[in-house]
């Protein structure tokens, strides 16, 4: 470290999730400087979250199989000398620079090699009262519940869509909050299609197997072809419109019902959080099964951009077994080029097998176009903004259909989360064309908000 807040390492790692804790831990242990930049104030990222330090932790049994080798990678993770950056912030990236802000000072990592693991976040689908206290994605109720020790409510509606529903489901349940009703928008026969990528993967079967017998123990039925029309309530949701959908996911009105609720987790799958790798010039491509546009990499998971690799869900969102098995390879790719130490073939095949199964299984819950009907004429779809459907509709008609049409228009996806939230959503709801996918992120400066003094005090590159 130099006075003007400049690292220098073989490697700079962001996030400290599965990919990233396998892959520098690896490269740490073969005597490679590491630095791993994560928003989190532990390791872990959000599948293997830790609580903060000094909380209770919670019993052994409310956690799935898979969580036993995450405590053993944090356990690996932090006997290497390995530099975790808590509380980091990657605002800007360049080939070989990475600028970061932490506790309020700007920094900036100089390496010779980037990994992008940042991991994804949650795909919302906007519909009446989602914008009520109270109503929050499935991945920050697992955040408050797992992460912070916080118990959200009473009564609980998880709905959404994909494999996100069960893991949020068992940690209200182990936290001792009632689930009224857990809903999967696809149908069950739609789901069958998956036992494939389900029964030929021993880690699969075993953890769909824990998750029926908690759901079963809590007395909770999972409903299949259901989800949420609605969310009411005085200041904050006190109830919930639910109803069946059908095999596109448009709501059928006339099975809807209303439930007495005061805690909504909703949960439409993820979306990969490519924003680095876009700025790092990387190339991306659109898959919907696997959450929309992802880094392209190849065998050895490197991108497009030479000295910059990438894995997990930045590739495409597949889960904990995925990312760890390219995170691994990461690892075998780095070392070989900068060591010289050729990579084992048996990890490719294994990250290759473990991608082959998370698409088999994600193509049963592939986003439901006829969600999108879920919003009204008056429904907010922009929450940075305030911009409602039918203002969304109209810049699309009058602008065009792009997403830079959209948001000169109605300054759509032009608030904080930079089109996080609704950008997934955004054309397809203006232009009324359900299947179609969004345009390619434009990344702007800073990448993640951070603050004009930071900006100001980056380091030069």
């Amino acid at each position: 470290m130099t006075d003007a807040r400049v690292l220098d390492a073989d490697v700079g790692v962001v996030g400290a999730g599965p990919a990233g804790m396998v892959a520098s831990a690896r490269l740490a242990a073969a005597g490679l400087s590491v630095v791993v930049l994560d928003e989190g104030q532990r390791a872990g990222g959000q599948i293997f979250r830790q609580l903060p330090g000094g909380a209770p932790h919670p019993a052994r049994g409310a956690e799935p199989p898979s969580h036993a080798r995450g405590d053993t990678l944090l356990a690996a993770f932090a006997d290497r000398d390995v530099t975790l950056r808590r509380g980091a912030t990657v605002w800007d990236a360049r080939p070989g620079r990475l600028w970061f802000e932490q506790d309020g000072a700007s920094w900036l990592l100089r390496c010779r090699r980037i990994v992008l693991a940042p991991g994804a976040y949650d795909r919302c689908v906007p519909f009446p009262g989602w914008t009520l206290p109270g109503v929050v994605t499935a991945g920050a109720l697992q955040v408050m519940v797992r992460g912070f020790g916080v118990v959200p409510g009473q009564r609980a509606l998880v709905a959404g869509s994909g494999p996100l529903l069960l893991p949020t489901v068992t940690a209200l349940t182990g936290a001792g909050v009632e689930v009224v009703a857990a809903l999967e928008a696809s149908s069950r026969w739609r789901a069958l299609r998956a036992l494939g990528g389900v029964l030929g993967n021993g880690g699969r079967r075993r953890e769909a197997a824990w998750y029926a017998r908690r759901l079963l123990g809590a007395g909770v039925r999972l409903r299949w072809g259901w989800t949420v029309f609605a969310c009411e309530g005085d200041g904050r949701v006190q109830r919930a419109v639910i109803g069946k959908v059908d095999r596109d996911g448009r709501p059928r009105r006339d099975t809807a019902r209303t439930i007495e609720v005061d805690v909504v987790g909703a949960g439409f799958g993820l979306v990969p959080s490519i924003e680095l790798g876009l700025r790092l010039g990387c190339a991306a491509r659109f898959v919907a099964a696997r959450g929309g546009h992802c880094l392209v990499v190849d065998g050895a998971q490197r991108t497009s951009v030479p000295e910059v690799l990438a894995a997990g869900e930045i590739c495409g969102v597949g889960g904990a077994e995925v990312a760890m098995a390219e995170g691994d390879v990461v690892a075998g790719t780095i070392l070989h080029e900068l060591r010289g130490i050729a990579p084992p073939a048996a990890a490719g095949r294994r990250a290759a097998a473990e991608r082959r199964a998370a698409d088999r299984l994600l193509a049963a819950f592939a986003p439901l176009p006829g969600l999108h009907e879920l919003a009204t004429p008056a429904t907010i779809v922009c929450r940075c903004e305030d911009v409602t459907l039918q203002q969304a509709r109209d810049a699309a008609a009058l602008h065009g259909t792009s997403a830079r049409a959209i948001k000169l228009g109605c300054r759509a996806g032009m608030g904080p989360c930079q089109a996080r939230i609704c950008g997934p959503s955004l054309q397809a709801l203006a232009a009324g064309r359900p299947d179609q996918p969004m345009d390619l992120p434009v990344v702007q400066l800073p990448v993640r908000p951070v603050t004009t003094a930071t900006i100001l005090a980056a380091p030069a590159g």
